[in-house]
């Protein structure tokens, strides 16, 4: 396994195919990077325009040669520095045994997998380019990203343009809805969670009063949109949105709006980190109130033990005997149960290596075998790609107690 850092690039350099690439996919990246103008009512927030997806087919370029010699590479972009880098190493944890894994098996092209990691985190621009390295100096096969939505829309954009299947744990549901051939998303969307959610407080505890408390990026405000869209649809109460800055943590003001007016449930859209610090100061309020937490707050387990009352959303692959064999070693290895996050990056990186065992070490080929194994759970449970034709994860899930990591 090689871990690549950003270095200071010489102008004389070799770097022109890479600055060339950059130039190209710039114009994308720059509106992927602007944030979304409010919309002032729900009607504006419909689409102008919805594609078909039913009557759009992907007839991409056909290559039967391996795409690298020896070792496969698979790529990662994940949060190796800066707020979130507790989950870049639980995400190289899993990655690296899943690896191992594969490796000890010895059924891949070329003998092996290999994993290169590079850090979505840095100064503007930097996420992109080291994306664009694992696939131009890296020669990686396939890359993973983090839950990171910006991160994820980035990869979108180059996966379009330059061919390379991405595999992310992001939930936003518009990474999709473009219908790029070469995204697939390990795990429900918000929309996914925010429907399960609604569908758990609002019909089946005939909960009424609900407190929303969102982190105020774009994965937060995107999945408490989400949330907010469902509840209307269901014509319940308008939750109270609690937005928590970063920047200056409104902890206090957090704790007297619990107390003030407490609610019937509270629903926390946030990373794992930012969860830890909103759970220290819920739990100033009654201990008996439901707390439903998105799955990206859940990734590394620093919501767990603080209150009796947390639920999550949960995966459920079936009866997987790579999966059960990763958690089985992952316990054994880290004394603390895998997360969700550790096993969907597990089992992407299953799905690579059926591909590559499948067809070799060609991006083409293993685009293809991801998106043509849909459906395929309900005939082989040990599959683990389950892809609809826009790229949406077709496992099942659903609302589960959160119970801690620790056996």
């Amino acid at each position: 396994m090689r871990l690549q850092f950003p270095t200071k690039v010489k102008r004389q350099e070799p770097y022109d195919r890479l600055r060339f690439l950059w130039l190209f996919l710039l114009p994308s990246l720059l509106a992927v990077s602007q944030p979304a103008r409010a919309q002032s009512n729900a009607d504006k927030s419909k689409p102008y325009a919805a594609i078909d997806r039913e009557s759009v087919a992907y007839r991409g370029p056909v290559r039967a040669a391996p795409d690298t010699d020896g070792a496969a590479v698979i790529g990662m972009i994940l949060p190796l520095s800066g707020a979130q880098q507790a989950e870049g190493k639980v995400l190289l944890a899993a990655a690296q045994l899943a690896v191992e894994q594969e490796n000890a098996a010895g059924r891949l092209p070329g003998g092996k997998l290999e994993l290169v990691v590079r850090d979505e985190n840095g100064p503007w621009g930097q996420a992109s380019m080291e994306i664009l390295k694992l696939y131009d100096q890296d020669h990686a096969v396939a890359i993973l990203t983090s839950a990171n939505g910006t991160s994820a829309h980035l990869a979108e954009q180059i996966a379009n343009k330059i061919s390379i299947p991405i595999l992310t744990l992001a939930s936003d549901p518009s990474t999709t809805q473009a219908n790029v051939p070469w995204l697939f998303r390990l795990g429900p969307s918000d929309t996914d969670q925010a429907q399960a959610f609604c569908q758990r407080i609002y019909r089946d505890l005939a909960l009424k009063q609900v407190l929303l408390v969102v982190q105020t990026d774009h994965d937060g405000r995107v999945g408490a949109a989400e949330f907010e869209k469902v509840a209307r649809k269901l014509h319940a109460a308008a939750p109270q949105r609690f937005e928590w800055t970063d920047a200056a943590p409104n902890s206090e003001s957090l704790e007297q709006t619990v107390r003030a007016n407490p609610p019937d449930a509270i629903v926390v859209w946030s990373d794992s980190p930012t969860a830890s610090s909103i759970m220290a100061v819920l739990q100033a309020g009654p201990p008996d109130t439901p707390v439903f937490f998105c799955r990206k707050a859940t990734q590394v387990g620093s919501t767990e033990k603080k209150h009796p009352g947390q639920f999550t959303i949960d995966s459920m692959p079936g009866q997987d005997e790579v999966l059960s064999k990763f958690q089985k070693a992952y316990l054994t290895r880290k004394a603390v149960k895998p997360g969700e996050a550790a096993n969907e990056i597990a089992r992407g990186i299953h799905a690579i290596a059926e591909g590559l065992r499948t067809n070799g070490t060609n991006r083409v080929l293993l685009r293809d075998y991801l998106a043509n194994q849909q459906g395929s759970r309900n005939r082989d449970t040990t599959i683990p790609a389950d892809f609809d034709s826009a790229g949406n994860d077709l496992h099942p899930f659903a609302v589960v107690k959160l119970l801690p990591l620790n056996p």
